[in-house]
């Protein structure tokens, strides 16, 4: 009698942590989107504002600065502040303190690194006025290794108010910094020192909102479990930096500034909705992966909702996008950016895979296998560096987009693969997650074909109604589709086999 008493009271503790884990999850979720769509909106209206104030090259070279930046800041970006939200000794005085440490020194070399190593990037592009704007765009490093370690704090904590209000705040005002010196400079210098203003205000608003005294003295243990995380993460910075800008390096040498202006910008426009969700959803799923790391049924039944949510609304934007490529950068850029629609539209279909990965890397972060998320990145580095080169030869600018969404949609099929191993995700299970996804893509294909055979011209309109019709299939997808009780059996009654197997 005991024995059941014990059981129904743990089954109801067990709920109302559920319960409020998923209430904390979906206010963190809220104010995460809150703050992401006003600041990516504004940066949207920066970039639509300078299209029309500076040349397509002067952004060909802005991407060729921001590469090498991007480069080392994801030494200090990945590992750190991943450690923090993931250990359950993150938020100790001790062990932030190790991590300020560390973050500073990591910055701080790579820094002198990256100063020490501009003339040769210059040189490497035959291009004498990028070694100024590469030695002061480094700056960005340093302020960003200076930032409170509390910030992490804050996600792990889902304290995201103000988590927004200084990250997000940082880019609202680095973003209007950048359009009041359009105006007056007209040259990418506008655009490079918003871009090091941005990371300086982050670094300020950081000890603002929420203070942090670093100590001479740095706990041994807690140094330890810091490193072996951080070391688990060893060299998937230059493997990720690889994945996402070797299109922008080649590009660089073989192509006009022009033509990687207008690719530049189409990056950006394509993979909004991505970035969306890394702003939105990673911060909140790590936290809440981690509090689940020992339950492995609640982080499968988990990574299934979300990937269903993915294919729903991800597929919602990229239909849009795919549909409408030439009219949407039509009307954001002017018409010279059209001449990009058709690799606009593949990196599109390219965001909305790494939307569906982006789950996957939460749980591997999670469940203390950093190293996962390492293999997965050097294998989608290592087919872009093969295919990117001939793939430009033989496609030009289109041939970019296409080697990026082969090597994505690699990974992603292996990142399902190994989940089935961790956590007895079925990829049956998986694969249906993505129907109401592709439902949707097939249904605003059809919408807006049948525009196009009725001659309706008009960019707005087409946009729009197109827009509407997204809209409307996703909000009829995300109440249709919903997590049935078969799944959640069958994903139990695999945990329990992989437990068994274990036992044996």
């Amino acid at each position: 009698m005991f024995t059941i008493i014990h059981k129904t009271y743990s089954d109801k503790i067990d709920l109302m942590r559920g319960a409020s884990l998923r209430a904390k999850t979906a206010r963190g979720a809220v104010i995460l989107g809150t703050g992401t769509i006003v600041d990516r909106g504004l940066r949207f209206v920066r970039n639509m504002i300078l299209a029309r104030i500076l040349a397509p090259d002067e952004f060909g070279l802005m991407a060729i600065v921001m590469v090498a930046p991007m480069f080392f800041e994801l030494f200090t970006e990945v590992g750190v502040k991943h450690s923090i939200i993931q250990n359950k000794r993150g938020s100790d005085r001790e062990y932030l303190n190790a991590a300020w440490w560390v973050q500073v020194v990591q910055s701080s070399a790579l820094f002198l690194i990256g100063v020490a190593m501009a003339p040769l990037i210059s040189s490497f592009y035959d291009k004498p006025e990028l070694l100024n704007l590469l030695r002061f765009a480094f700056l960005a490093i340093l302020f960003r290794g200076f930032v409170s370690p509390r910030m992490s704090v804050l996600r792990k904590e889902y304290k995201f108010g103000k988590f927004v209000l200084v990250s997000q705040g940082s880019g609202i005002i680095g973003t209007f910094i950048a359009i009041g010196l359009a105006f007056m400079l007209r040259s990418v210098w506008a655009l490079v020192i918003g871009f090091v203003a941005e990371a300086a205000v982050l670094c300020l608003l950081s000890y603002m909102f929420v203070p942090f005294l670093p100590k001479l003295s740095i706990d041994k243990e807690s140094l330890s479990e810091l490193l072996r995380f951080v070391l688990g993460l060893v060299g998937s910075p230059v493997l990720a930096i690889i994945a996402l800008r070797t299109d922008v390096v080649v590009l660089g040498k073989m192509v006009s500034g022009e033509q990687l202006g207008l690719y530049s910008l189409a990056i950006y426009l394509a993979y909004l909705p991505m970035i969306l969700a890394d702003r939105v959803i990673r911060p909140v799923l790590l936290p809440a992966f981690s509090e689940k790391q020992d339950d492995k049924n609640s982080l499968c039944r988990g990574l299934l909702k979300i990937s269903r949510a993915g294919a729903i609304f991800g597929a919602g934007f990229v239909a849009l996008m795919v549909t409408c490529a030439g009219k949407i950068l039509l009307l954001a850029y002017g018409p010279e950016y059209v001449a990009v629609a058709a690799p606009f539209a593949v990196l599109s279909i390219c965001s909305f895979i790494r939307i569906q990965s982006g789950g996957f890397v939460a749980a591997y972060m999670a469940i203390g296998r950093p190293h996962l998320h390492r293999c997965l990145i050097a294998l989608r580095a290592a087919i872009i560096v093969l295919l990117m080169y001939p793939a430009i030869v033989k496609f030009g600018l289109v041939g970019a987009a296409m080697a990026i969404l082969l090597a994505n949609i690699v990974c992603l099929f292996f990142q399902v693969r190994l989940m089935r191993k961790l956590i007895g995700l079925r990829f049956s299970e998986y694969v249906r997650c993505w129907l109401p996804g592709l439902l949707i893509f097939a249904i605003v294909s059809v919408f807006a074909t049948l525009l196009h055979v009725f001659h309706i011209q008009s960019a707005i309109y087409n946009v729009v109604t197109v827009g509407l019709s997204c809209a409307t299939a996703c909000a009829i997808a995300f109440f249709c589709f919903k997590p049935n009780a078969r799944t959640v059996r069958g994903n139990s009654s695999n945990i329990e086999r992989l437990k068994s197997l274990s036992c044996e």
